[in-house]
């Protein structure tokens, strides 16, 4: 859309660091104690993070004239609603289900938390899944936490003759991309990537370690949109239910795709939300607590920083170690040394066996 982003965050690295610099952001240490962010002035601020709103208005000074704060979660305290609420102008919620936590916990009206949800970028809408095979013969689990109950319905689907691959923590992480989504015939996942499989037209079973609904219909989609297809408000599946379910379910699926295309391009359109959403009028949030609960709040947050300042010295440490390590295992004489080694940990554990 035009805008020139920075990009602030206490704590920055591979393998995401990389991602936004390809993208032309500039990244900025907030924990710098020379930040050149310091009083910046900026048209928005976009903020997930609680520490961050406070870090970046309260002590850093930024103005910015319009300021929107984005909670991702009910149940993650860092992205929790700030409760010093001066310089916010915007209250977002990812979904129904957190819009309705937030407006109970604070007491706000509904039409004071706009729900922007997790929405699709224009690269997806490029590109199409124009042939569905028959036959379900690859799938994908796409995960960080995937339950074990899924583990071992994807162990019954490979054992029946469908290739399965993990992508994610525990498989092989990877930043998502059409070309990865349109290489299987359905994928196992929930989140953001629903509505991702939705614009290409991947069929998606939508269970993980909330539970699920598994393969929408019109009993399951409503709820499952509110919150956030994350899985939860569902119960749990056994393996061989998930497994049958996947297997008979699979070409009923397909055919109900054009219909959840047409939901993403409606309510899950990257571009058209941000349209929307700066071009319409907003209520006023109250804007901040009393003074005894600010203090409060000022004061854990200062509790928070010195802790994360903790965290990124050792974080540099860690890293400087890593590399350091990296860099004796390149050398001529480790490798030349290895096959010593492989001796010598082979008898010292038969050392360790015989004196047990």
């Amino acid at each position: 859309m035009g805008w020139e982003v920075w990009v602030a965050a206490f704590l920055s690295g591979e393998p995401m660091a990389s991602e936004f610099e390809k993208l032309g952001f500039r990244i900025f240490d907030i924990l710098a104690a020379d930040s050149v962010i310091s009083n910046a002035k900026f048209d928005l601020a976009w903020i997930h993070h609680t520490p961050v709103f406070y870090e970046l208005f309260l002590t850093n000074k930024i103005e910015a004239a319009m300021v929107v704060f984005c909670s991702l979660s009910p149940f993650e305290p860092l992205e929790a609603v700030p409760a010093y609420r001066g310089n916010l102008d915007l209250l977002l919620a990812n979904s129904i289900e957190n819009r309705n936590f937030i407006t109970k916990e604070l007491g706000l009206k509904s039409d004071q938390v706009v729900v922007f949800q997790n929405a699709v970028p224009h690269i997806y809408w490029d590109y199409l899944k124009e042939f569905h095979s028959p036959v379900l013969r690859s799938i994908a689990v796409i995960s960080n936490h995937p339950p074990l109950e899924v583990l071992e319905a994807a162990a019954i689907l490979k054992g029946n003759g469908v290739d399965v691959t993990h992508i994610g923590r525990g498989g092989t992480p990877m930043l998502m991309s059409p070309n990865h989504l349109l290489n299987y015939d359905a994928v196992i996942t929930i989140g953001k990537t629903v509505p991702y499989c939705f614009a290409l037209k991947v069929p998606v079973y939508c269970y993980d370690h909330f539970g699920g609904p598994g393969w929408f219909n019109e009993d399951n989609f409503d709820l499952a949109s509110q919150n956030n297809f994350s899985g939860r408000g569902f119960l749990k599946k056994s393996p061989e239910t998930i497994f049958q379910e996947i297997v008979n379910g699979y070409c009923g699926s397909v055919r109900r795709l054009d219909v959840y295309r047409n939901h993403a391009m409606n309510s899950h359109n990257l571009g058209k939300n941000l349209e929307l959403l700066f071009s319409q009028p907003r209520m006023p949030l109250p804007k901040q607590l009393n003074v005894t609960d600010s203090k409060q709040t000022l004061k854990q947050h200062a509790q928070y920083m010195r802790l994360a300042k903790i965290l990124s010295v050792r974080e540099a440490e860690l890293s400087a170690c890593n590399k350091e390590i990296s860099r004796v295992k390149s050398t001529f004489s480790w490798r030349l040394t290895a096959p010593f080694r492989v001796a010598y940990n082979f008898i010292r554990r038969i050392w360790a066996s015989a004196d047990n």
